[in-house]
């Protein structure tokens, strides 16, 4: 008789990640409490991985995309095919303690508002130091994963309210998720987490650390791969203003949006934010009905949320 299920769906995001697929779902095989079903989200790979997948590991659900849809379409879709309470969503390139399951449930289960749980994340080649135990979001929307680069010697072993879960290794509560609208599908992939989680406590729940359930994680693999880290930066960028634009009451909004377009930055990023401008003012018609929903919904002050939100325009992180 195998471990007890934990009420839980597991979805993995994929889009080549072959190379990662047989250490993320042999820790997943491994896991003192399995979830009710694994779901595989592929967004039209090209490195066979649904056919490895599908041989190997037939226990999976795999649910193949004719194109890439990106992050957010593809978590939205599996919310709206899985069955479990909760829904644990993962990147590719992780492995999991054996617990990881087991503790991020139990960290959601402790309390009735909580709607999301960010796991501890531990650089995969440097296993002592971490990639974050959630996340971190200044007054002008830019991000950072707390704790990130620090030798993990238990300083954030204790659970805490944190601002958003990285979705890349969380859990969130499967109908408040789509109570809350899911994850913006014009944000391909990027701040999709932070934008939801900011929504999940404007309507009134919460956000919280479960440090026990830990994964180790290549750090941006896919991404240097693929793309570059300056593309990530900017594509990050587009999709905070969308975000601000959406959440933020007026005033805050107002003196947000100042402060990033007067933010000192090189000639060639600040090209590229009045890219993220024009991309914004292209979808503004669409994003002040969505302000206009949040607004109408909302349980939460600006004023309650901002001991969440570090009061600085700069990141505090090294650069």
């Amino acid at each position: 008789m195998g471990p007890r299920r934990a009420p839980a769906s597991v979805a993995i995001v994929n889009y080549n990640g072959r190379p990662y697929l047989e250490e993320l779902l042999g820790s997943l095989e491994l896991q003192t409490r399995r979830p009710l079903e694994t779901l595989l989200v592929d967004n039209a790979s090209r490195d066979g991985s649904v056919a490895y997948v599908e041989r190997e590991f037939p226990w999976v659900r795999v649910l193949p995309q004719d194109l890439n849809l990106g992050f957010s379409r593809a978590a939205n879709l599996a919310a709206e095919e899985a069955r479990g309470t909760w829904l644990a969503l993962l990147n590719t390139d992780l492995r999991l303690e054996p617990d990881w399951l087991e503790e991020l449930v139990a960290g959601g289960e402790a309390d009735p508002s909580v709607a999301a749980v960010s796991s501890k994340l531990r650089l995969h080649d440097r296993p002592h130091r971490l990639n974050g135990v959630g996340g971190c979001m200044n007054r002008l929307g830019y991000t950072w994963d707390r704790g990130m680069g620090e030798e993990d010697r238990g300083q954030y072993d204790e659970s805490r309210e944190v601002l958003f879960a990285c979705a890349g290794a969380a859990l969130f509560h499967r109908s408040r998720f789509r109570e809350a609208g899911g994850f913006d599908p014009r944000f391909f992939m990027y701040h999709e987490d932070v934008d939801l989680c900011w929504r999940l406590w404007l309507l009134g729940f919460r956000v919280v650390t479960a440090p026990r359930a830990v994964a180790y994680h290549h750090l941006s693999a896919s991404t240097r791969e693929e793309r570059g880290l300056l593309w990530r930066e900017i594509l990050g960028e587009r999709h905070n203003m969308r975000s601000l634009l959406k959440n933020y009451e007026g005033s805050n909004l107002a003196r947000a949006l100042w402060g990033l377009l007067t933010l000192r930055q090189p000639v060639r990023r600040k090209w590229a934010q009045l890219g993220n401008l024009a991309w914004n003012l292209r979808w503004l018609p669409e994003t002040l009905r969505l302000r206009r929903r949040i607004r109408n919904e909302r349980r939460v002050t600006d004023a309650q949320l901002k001991r969440l939100i570090v009061q600085s325009r700069h990141v505090p992180i090294p650069r």
